[in-house]
């Protein structure tokens, strides 16, 4: 028995020996095919990579996604990766390499989505290569036709705040969330271009579609992860579930609008965005072109891109707005001054009184600096080995642009969590521009909607703040937060507001 014993354990010892240098030569092969010169960051664990490292801190720290990446870059750089369930993913937290990474073709795609996928759903504004290029090319020049971003296009605007006007106006002085109101208006422009209609604020079908869009907001998470990190889902389940549902809830209703559009529109007389896709479309199959990417099925992911662009940052910044503006009554009543000297009491203001209201400018510059709506933007994926900032990013990475981190930094900005208009002024009272000032990011994929949504914030601002004095409700004592909530964007948490008309 004790020589069976000893061949036993002698047995033992050789597959002992030979199970850890089979361990060590995978880590050694490991460590000699690892890509070199990768840029500094954290350690994580097989498979799961540094997920759960990162959660633990977000929940030990109490910071945002995007603080908690500006804080690692003060220990690894401005440029630092981790592996996050098998990829890696490069953060990137200065001005001047997120300009450098993002106007680099090779970091211009997106990754793909597996919650799209699993719903059968691809292309749009998501896609990637020739197809993202001719998507966005046809959106662009398509809202351009209708005047967006043009003077032409503030009529539009301008009748939808009066409507919104109108809404608040009812109130009587009756404390309420803007949250609602804000979205449905903001909402109503893109629907004005993209279905041809706007709907009104009591639209019970409309106001469950706006809803699940604002559930997504923050089902999606910060950059989105829950749509674009496979692991997420693992770890949110019931959040990703709830997300595909809702997500096919939405293009039921959109292509519910494709349908009636397809029966009644006039092909010689486009009236809105969907009216001329199926126009490109029907040209394209007529004239036998590739239509592997603009068809009816790639339309309403277009169209949900669409809305992101123009209805969800909109409307969070001007929430942003009357929360600092109630915060800081001394800076509301200097805006409401400047409104007064320049448009007077009679009118309200235009698009041709912007040069002279330098202070309101500054402010709505100040509230987009401060809040960060879009503290972390989409994820883009790298399509072949590249470098950024001298670092190798190898290809199929992940790059973050951590604009949060950006437009906090102190090195920039003066005292950067301190709400101060001034800091967008010159000595001379005049608007002064602020190159690191990219709320809408940068380079080949930088926001679709920008042009729209500085003259959505710019009319709706000013309207509101000619019309109203906000202030706290009557009677609450307790201080004003200026705590968010980061999803998809970040956002005041829930809050009422009470409203004075202005003579």
């Amino acid at each position: 028995m004790i020589g069976l014993s000893e061949n036993m354990l002698g047995f033992g010892t050789q597959t002992n020996l030979l199970l850890f240098a089979a361990f060590f030569a995978a880590i050694l092969l490991w460590w000699l095919q690892k890509p070199k010169n990768l840029p500094p960051g954290p350690w994580g664990w097989p498979l799961v990579g540094y997920l759960p490292n990162f959660v633990v801190a977000l929940y030990r720290t109490g910071l945002y996604p995007h603080q908690l990446f500006a804080k690692m870059s003060k220990k690894y750089g401005p440029v630092l990766s981790m592996r996050i369930g098998g990829k890696l993913v490069v953060v990137l937290n200065k001005h001047s390499i997120i300009k450098e990474a993002f106007h680099n073709p090779h970091i211009s795609n997106r990754p793909n989505s597996e919650t799209f996928d699993e719903l059968g759903l691809g292309g749009g504004l998501l896609a990637h290569g020739d197809g993202w290029k001719q998507e966005r090319r046809f959106t662009l020049t398509t809202l351009r036709s209708f005047g967006v971003g043009k003077r032409s296009f503030e009529e539009r605007v301008v009748e939808e705040a009066g409507y919104l006007l109108e809404v608040i106006t009812n109130f009587n002085g009756t404390p309420f969330d803007p949250q609602p109101i804000f979205t449905n208006a903001t909402s109503n422009i893109i629907c004005s271009v993209v279905f041809g209609k706007r709907y009104g604020y009591s639209d019970s079908n409309f106001k469950y579609l706006l809803s699940i869009l604002n559930e997504n907001v923050m089902l999606a998470g910060a950059g989105a992860m829950q749509i674009f990190f496979p692991i997420a889902k693992y770890f949110q389940r019931n959040n990703q579930e709830l997300l595909k549902t809702n997500i096919l809830k939405i293009i039921k209703f959109i292509n519910d609008v494709v349908k009636q559009h397809e029966s009644d529109r006039d092909p010689d007389n486009p009236n809105d965005y969907i009216d001329v896709y199926l126009n490109e479309i029907e040209s394209n199959q007529k004239h036998g072109q590739d239509t592997h990417v603009m068809k009816t099925k790639t339309m309403p992911l277009t169209i949900m891109g669409l809305f992101g662009a123009g209805t969800e940052s909109t409307s969070t910044t001007l929430r942003w707005a009357v929360l600092y503006l109630m915060k800081y009554p001394e800076i509301q009543k200097r805006i409401q001054q400047e409104i007064d000297s320049v448009v007077g009491r009679n009118r309200l203001p235009r698009i041709s009184d912007k040069d002279d209201l330098p202070f309101v400018a500054a402010t709505i510059l100040e509230v987009q600096r401060i809040s960060s709506v879009s503290p972390i933007v989409l994820p883009h994926k790298c399509v072949e080995d590249t470098t950024v900032d001298g670092y190798n990013i190898p290809k199929e990475s992940l790059v973050l642009a951590n604009l949060g981190s950006v437009l906090h930094n102190p090195d920039t900005w003066k005292y950067p969590e301190e709400f101060n208009p001034e800091r967008f002024l010159d000595k001379d009272g005049c608007l002064r521009e602020r190159e690191e000032f990219i709320p809408f990011s940068t380079g080949r994929r930088m926001c679709i909607g920008e042009h729209l949504a500085k003259m959505e914030l710019y009319i709706f601002f000013t309207h509101l703040f000619h019309r109203f004095t906000f202030k706290k409700p009557d009677g609450d004592s307790q201080p004003i937060s200026l705590e968010g909530v980061v999803s998809f964007v970040h956002a005041p948490t829930t809050f009422l507001t009470q409203v004075e008309i202005r003579d």
